[in-house]
């Protein structure tokens, strides 16, 4: 059974674009891969979770990676999106942490601290592009917002969060709402009441709150109509002969000299944290393709 998903609708006679997800088992997941502390799994879950909610009309080859670069304990987050719902991310220090903050919640603010939040679109053209914005608060939402406001001149709603504990991950979801041409001023103050008045996304995926649910709640006003609902998974692109091709990016003497050692040679995608292992017969065997 596939418990995350993410749907999405237009609300107000087409005016609105309304994204919501589940994305629970995705956070648990990379949490239990790569290790990760209560805090830098909910900064790296609301990471992921706004991936997943800017990936739902990805198609071909397109994909939208999210990059945050910053000064706090974490150092930094990367989650990345494909197609048909597969998204895997990782943060640079997973093991930070901080104490509760003034609220007693988990820092993700202080977590992540000041940076910039790069979001690059790869096109089914295989062509990117990228674009950088200062992080408002390193709150993760509100940074995505200042992004779509900032970089792609739309103006959005979007919240991300992560209920978890010292012993886990017990939800995760989040959503996104997008003004449409047409859309006028009365759907504006529909969608500012309706977000101020919203209670915190992990907790209505706690309570057992679905995706539809959640648009239904967020934007009942606004009579929103599914368009698309589609799983979501934790799933990596990496494989066996992916990590031969970066091992021969290191180059022949060092390959030389893996292939010399008394051990086996260990790799570790860094996305998803699945090791690889080499005996020295047959890094051997890698060198002599590239002869």
């Amino acid at each position: 059974m596939v418990n995350d998903y993410a749907i999405c609708a237009l609300a107000a006679n087409d005016t609105v674009r309304v994204v919501a997800a589940r994305t629970t088992d995705v956070v648990r997941a990379a949490q239990s891969r790569h290790g990760c502390s209560p805090t830098v799994s909910a900064a790296l879950g609301r990471l992921l979770t706004g991936a997943v909610l800017m990936s739902v009309s990805l198609k071909g080859r397109e994909r939208v990676t999210l990059q945050i670069n910053c000064d706090g304990p974490v150092a930094g987050l990367i989650a990345d999106a494909l197609p048909g719902g597969a998204v895997r991310g990782y943060p640079k220090r997973p093991s930070a942490e901080l104490p509760l903050n003034a609220l007693g919640k988990f820092d993700v603010a202080g977590i992540v601290g000041t940076g910039t939040l790069h979001v690059t679109r790869m096109f089914d053209t295989g062509q990117p592009y990228t674009s950088a914005v200062a992080l408002v608060n390193g709150e993760i939402g509100e940074d995505l917002a200042f992004y779509f406001a900032r970089s792609e001149q739309i103006r959005s709603v979007v919240a991300v969060g992560v209920l978890v504990n010292p012993q886990g991950v017990l939800a995760s979801g989040g959503i996104l709402a997008q003004l449409l041409p047409g859309a006028d001023d009365g759907v504006v103050d529909v969608l500012e009441a309706a977000t101020r008045s919203l209670p915190h996304i992990s907790s209505l995926v706690n309570q057992g709150l679905s995706p539809e649910d959640i648009v239904n709640r967020f934007a009942a006003e606004l009579s929103p109509r599914l368009t698309f609902r589609q799983p979501v998974a934790f799933r990596c692109t990496c494989d066996r002969s992916r990590v031969v091709k970066a091992l021969i990016g290191f180059g022949a003497r060092e390959l030389a000299n893996m292939a010399s050692a008394a051990h086996q040679t260990e790799a570790t995608c860094q996305f998803c944290g699945q090791r690889y292992y080499f005996l020295p017969a047959e890094i051997g065997d890698i060198l002599k393709t590239t002869a």
